[in-house]
Parts: C-alpha cells; structure tokens; sequence
C-alpha cells in the first residue's frame, strides 16, 4: 500500500513539474493530487463498479471517465476535505481540455466501439476504484506525452 502511495506521489510531483507545458497536464495533476487524498482517507467498505483499463476500447474513454466522475461521490468519506476533493475531482473532470484528450473518435467510431454504461462494469471495492481511476488518468496522460 505505502510502495502505491509512493508511485502515485511521484507521478503527481512530475506531472505538476510538467503542468507549465499544458493546461491539460494541470488539470490531470490536479485530479491525481485529489484522487490521493481520498484514497488515503476513505472508508474501503463500499464497492462501486469501476471500469478498467482492459475494459476499455480507445473510442470509450470517455463514457469511462464520464463514469469515474459520477460515481467518485459514493465513495464514502466523511472529512469535509475529501468532500471537497470529490467535488474537484468532478468539476475538472467536466473541464473541455479532459474532454478534448479522449474525444478524438468520430461518432460513428463511438457507436461501433458500444461502449458499456457505467451500471454494467464489475462491482469493485473503493480502493480498487480508485486504483482504476488512477491508471485511467495516467492512460489519458501518456496519450498526450
């Protein structure tokens, strides 16, 4: 747990060296740094289905993380600073320059791909959620690299 604490704190330090090249690199910083925080404070009990990376075509990014930031609020926290992590992590989840990144399929390519809602991937616990949450925002991140 602590050697997954560790990762994710550098990749959120290099990606915030990086953050002056792209607004889009801040914006994915700025989630990393608040999905730690809740991973680290957040009561595991719940299960919530989570999409993964294997789960995904490239077409359905979107509809994926369209799903992390609806469910992100049932994570069940109670420290009024998660609270306010949740709401970050939605409101620059919802920002166009997240949006831009995953959106370069057609729409003819996203209705090929049938890409599941988010009521149909496994039910996961929450530290599993946000594992996939994380590695979903690192997938964003290297396709712009």
């Amino acid at each position: 747990m602590k050697a997954s604490v560790c990762f994710v704190f550098a990749v959120v330090c290099w990606f915030a060296a990086q953050a002056e090249s792209s607004p889009k690199i801040l914006t994915l910083s700025k989630v990393m740094n608040e999905l730690n925080k809740i991973n680290q404070g957040m009561n595991k009990s719940r299960t919530l289905n989570s999409p993964t990376i294997n789960d995904l075509e490239d077409c359905c990014v979107k509809s994926a993380l369209d799903c992390f930031r609806a469910k992100v609020f049932h994570l069940s926290v109670t420290d009024a600073k998660l609270k306010r992590s949740q709401k970050i992590i939605s409101h620059e989840l919802r920002k166009s320059v997240i949006v831009s990144v995953v959106s370069n399929c057609k729409p003819e390519e996203i209705q090929k791909a049938q890409c599941k809602s988010c009521d149909s991937y496994k039910k996961v616990d929450s530290q599993t959620f946000v594992q996939n949450f994380q590695t979903l925002m690192q997938k964003i991140y290297a396709s712009e690299a």
